[in-house]
């Protein structure tokens, strides 16, 4: 199975293409990004096999985003662009780009059939072949740190890389600068830390110099880290582990290493991380504060639903996760469904919606993070209307709709019931309700859903049905964007949670 990753800032065509990797066999997506800066992040993570991406985006391009990538490993790269000029097809093609394909020309055949020369030409060439030996270096290094190594770890695997590593104790640490462009600075100054021998210095990319190193004896780690301490030019955080006493436990230390280098999210007024507990990876509870989240907006719960949004905020700054993509994922959803919730449903709410997605992803600390959710919420502060407020027709509109979502209602029939012109009747249910007529129709099902799914048996198609979707794909769409999860995924965690109460 190949890993697809997906980059383009324009939302419908970037779900288009997601659906059809889905749909292609022997292909997965591997993750979707709005932005250059997200596809590289979600690029360093998965290390996909193949990259497909528009070439003008918001921030960093395409074209810089490619060149990127191209340091960190080798993928086979397919341009998507609304261009026709061939210089974009050029300058692509000097990354390393082995496909270039006009948007306006692109079919789900024509789509599938680059995807198949791709994996024509991993097969054939083999990619992995291809790598230099820093970039074998790097591939082998994130696998230890992922996924940890089966076979034992040895000096003569390590040197096939072109690491120097002996057994006997060890030091790791994980060195960022977000400036970038100071890779030569940051390698002197790691150079001139004492203590350390069989020093390996290896760029995961323009931000990140990873520093393996053999140490004499167990106390040139303190040496090491005191160094660093004095340093900070460049600026940078630098993450250290604990000293290993072999390579057994070169995969630990990188973890380790990594780990505490993302404390500066947490931290950003330090620079220097080495005593540090890193237990906690993802935020607990994410399923649990998504689903409660999402109810309580469901029923204009405004203060509840921001309640909820806090309580997990606090819990995150007590565990301080490591993995920041986790944390700004919750962090995004809470921002997102609200909008999505409350929102107009049209362009500019979408652009808005991936307008906050882009500021929650490229939030340097929790700090940041925390304002650009509490920007967002702001304007709901004083809470949602409430239905006791609702004049009469609304009231008797809202009773029509909660009796008759399952069938197929509108805008129109629902105004003509309560004997208004539609129009008329939109702003009139937008400004007593706080949401849009389909947003509230939407909801309705949605609640039923839930309520169907916690408490029956009844199958996916059967509730979709029942709560008057027409298409299955379409529901588990809707509810996936509301609850962070599909339908399938949402009832075997209800039922686990059932099963742990008795």
């Amino acid at each position: 199975m190949l890993k697809v990753l997906v980059v383009d800032d324009e939302a419908p065509i970037r779900q288009w293409l997601e659906y059809c990797v889905d749909k292609f066999d022997g292909f997965t997506v591997a993750g979707a990004a709005v932005s250059g800066d997200q596809g590289l992040e979600l690029y360093r993570r998965e290390l996909p096999d193949i990259v497909v991406t528009d070439i003008e985006m918001p921030g960093m391009d395409g074209l810089e985003m490619l060149r990127r990538m191209q340091k960190i490993h080798s993928a086979y790269m397919i341009i998507l662009t609304s261009h026709e000029d061939f210089s974009y097809a050029r300058q692509a093609l000097s990354q390393g780009t082995a496909e270039y394909i006009l948007k306006a020309e692109i079919t789900m055949g024509s789509f599938q059939k680059a995807l198949e020369k791709a994996a024509e030409s991993i097969r054939a060439k083999g990619i992995s072949g291809e790598e230099s030996l820093e970039q074998a270096a790097r591939r082998l290094l994130r696998q230890l740190a992922s996924e940890g190594c089966r076979e034992e770890i040895t000096p003569e695997m390590l040197r096939r890389q072109g690491i120097a590593l002996e057994e006997g104790p060890l030091l790791v640490a994980d060195i960022w600068c977000q400036e970038g462009n100071v890779q030569s600075g940051l390698r002197r100054m790691a150079a001139g830390a004492p203590g350390l021998h069989n020093l390996c210095l290896l760029s995961l990319d323009d931000e990140h110099l990873l520093v393996m190193a053999n140490l004499r004896q167990e106390g040139d780690a303190q040496l090491a880290r005191e160094y660093f301490e004095k340093k900070n030019q460049p600026p940078f955080i630098a993450g250290f582990s604990d000293p290993a006493l072999g390579l057994k436990g070169l995969s630990e230390a990188l973890r380790t290493a990594q780990a505490r280098c993302s404390l500066h999210f947490y931290h950003p007024d330090r620079h220097v991380f080495w005593r540090e507990a890193v237990h906690v990876t993802a935020p607990r509870h994410t399923e649990s504060w998504r689903a409660s989240f999402s109810k309580e907006l469901f029923g204009q719960h405004y203060r509840r639903a921001a309640a909820v949004k806090d309580q997990a905020i606090q819990e995150i700054l007590d565990d301080c996760p490591t993995d920041l993509k986790a944390v700004k994922e919750l962090c995004g959803f809470f921002a997102s469904t609200l909008l999505y919730l409350t929102g107009e449903q049209g362009a500019g709410e979408e652009e808005r919606l991936e307008k906050v997605k882009n500021l929650v992803f490229e939030s340097r600390s929790m700090e940041e993070l925390s304002g650009i959710l509490e920007q967002v919420f702001a304007p709901y502060a004083s809470g949602m209307p409430r239905p006791g407020s609702y004049s009469e027709p609304i009231r008797e509109a809202v009773a029509y709709m909660k009796a008759h979502y399952a069938d197929k209602i509108t805008l129109g029939t629902v105004a003509g019931y309560v004997s208004f012109n539609p129009e008329y009747f939109s702003r009139m249910f937008m400004k007593e309700t706080g949401l849009n007529f389909v947003t509230y129709l939407n909801n309705l099902r949605m609640r039923k859903a839930v309520e169907l799914l916690e408490k029956t048996d009844k199958k996916i198609y059967e509730i979709a049905e029942q709560v008057g979707y027409s298409s299955v794909s379409y529901f588990s769409t809707a509810f996936k964007k509301t609850f962070g999860q599909n339908p399938n995924e949402y009832q075997l965690q209800v039922r686990r949670q059932g099963e742990g109460r008795t």
